[in-house]
């Protein structure tokens, strides 16, 4: 290993640690003498930091913050913060605890920093703690590797291949502001791989060089990038053509390649793209989960590229769950592309399993404009799709709805939909919004959307009802 790379074995010691502490410690304080029958008379200490414990529930949402009991207590009092700004700590939580634990909402790639401080107790004339623990802990995936800023990301990884016989999920650092170039195809083969920016708050600079994408067959994840791609025609992410036969006929006989951990762009400003977001080509794949979240993509206008017909081109396969939510997604004029497009047939794989679009809290603009959003075997009764507090402009046909549905007006599959807006030629497309039992709410006034312009705070009735990307919602 190349010794530019800093391994980074103990970033989180904090999720290391999957079980509450051993030690006796009761959810809430009642007073009772186990806890205090030897403390008396005494100024208390603080917890040991060292033996504060962070467990994340199995989904993730939430945490366990459990710390040691200090005996002769009358309680704790915590305080937790968001530290990802050094300088403007946000207050998460501030409580008198009677236990020596607390549950809080969980916040992923998030730095925190806790204070805890032991009461005193009156009953044993013991005085409160003069000092508080401290404790920083972060929920950030563990670092593998650090890029060095100004690096070549291809020749990097050429001089710092990943171990052949690695089976983890291998996050990559790239320092916070730094600027990095990619010069050609990164192929990570079945490598589960993240890169990102190691700062949530301060995103590292991708550009991307001519001819230049990711190439994989596993999950992969683009976290906190700026990434410019205006000097390349293929797809930011493509699934690889020869992917090993382990991942066939996972599911099914019909010679579909699994890929089982999500597909990730989270965080990221994408510019001047001329193809896709994420492809594949002659492969037949059956992509588990693609997520896009709180990301922009600024399509360039000669979209679509001659190797890519649609945003999300799956051109011999398809994506089981794709989730769009928080994002921008626009051209400054119409494009002719699709939104999505799959080659394959979902039922081939099977006939009961259900199949998701969701679009949430989006604004989207000049895509697939005088054509169906999407085209697909849309799967009928299997596919589910959600569409709510999204701002529609300029895309598909004039029933945008049920392009999501290949244009067909079908009551089979489940609907979802319920606060959006639909603008259409400079006037409101609602009243076209037809083809399902029940459409939801559309507001028919003119949302403010200047996608030429790349201006995209709503106007009120959208901000007020919290329709669109909400990073344009002014406060």
């Amino acid at each position: 290993m190349n010794k530019q790379i800093i391994l980074k074995n103990s970033i989180l010691p904090a999720l290391a640690a999957c079980a509450l502490l051993a030690v006796g410690c009761a959810d809430h304080y009642d007073g009772d003498e186990t806890w205090s029958p030897q403390v008396k008379n005494a100024t208390l200490t603080s917890p040991d930091a060292g033996k504060i414990t962070i467990s994340p529930s199995a989904d993730g949402s939430t945490m366990t913050i459990a710390w040691p009991v200090v005996y002769g207590a009358g309680g704790y009092a915590v305080e937790l913060y968001n530290v990802n700004d050094p300088n403007s700590p946000v207050l998460v939580k501030t409580d008198t605890i009677d236990g020596c634990s607390l549950r809080v909402d969980r916040e992923e790639d998030t730095n925190y920093s806790l204070t805890i401080r032991t009461l005193g107790n009156q009953k044993y004339n013991n005085h409160e703690a003069q000092e508080q623990t401290e404790y920083k802990f972060n929920t950030f995936l563990p670092t593998y590797a650090e890029i060095p800023d100004g690096s070549d990301l291809k020749a990097w990884f050429a001089e710092n291949p990943i171990p052949a016989d690695s089976t983890s999920h291998l996050c990559y650092d790239l320092v916070p502001g730094g600027n990095y170039t990619v010069s050609g195809k990164i192929d990570f083969y079945g490598h589960q791989v993240t890169l990102r920016s190691s700062s949530k708050a301060n995103y590292a600079n991708v550009v991307m060089g001519a001819g230049s994408y990711f190439n994989t067959y596993a999950g992969f994840t683009l976290k906190y990038l700026n990434i410019n791609a205006e000097a390349t025609n293929k797809p930011l992410i493509s699934f690889s053509d020869e992917p090993e036969e382990s991942i066939k006929n996972l599911i099914g006989e019909k010679g579909y390649y699994f890929i089982m951990d999500p597909v990730v762009v989270q965080g990221c400003n994408i510019t001047n793209l001329g193809s896709s977001i994420v492809a594949s080509n002659s492969a037949k794949y059956d992509v588990r989960v693609v997520s896009i979240n709180n990301t922009i993509v600024q399509l360039d206008k000669t979209l679509p590229a001659a190797n890519s017909a649609a945003v999300i081109y799956m051109k011999s396969g398809f994506i089981s769950d794709f989730t769009i939510k928080n994002s921008t997604v626009y051209s400054r004029e119409h494009t002719d592309c699709f939104f999505i497009q799959h080659g394959g047939r979902p039922k081939d794989v099977s006939d009961e399993e259900q199949r998701y679009v969701s679009i949430l809290n989006c604004t989207l603009c000049n895509i697939a404009y005088g054509k169906n959003f999407c085209d697909y075997h849309n799967g009928q009764t299997t596919y589910h799709y959600t569409l709510k507090n999204t701002i529609v402009v300029d895309c598909g046909k004039a029933n945008f709805l049920t392009g999501l549905n290949k244009g067909q007006s079908s009551d089979n599959p489940v609907w979802d939909v319920n606060n959006n807006t639909c603008w259409r030629d400079g006037a409101d497309a609602s009243a076209s919004q037809t083809g399902i039992k029940n459409p939801g709410l559309w507001l028919t006034t003119d949302p403010g959307i200047d996608p030429a312009n790349a201006k995209f705070v709503p106007a009120a009735a959208q901000q007020e009802a919290g329709q669109g990307d909400p990073r344009w919602i002014e406060e």
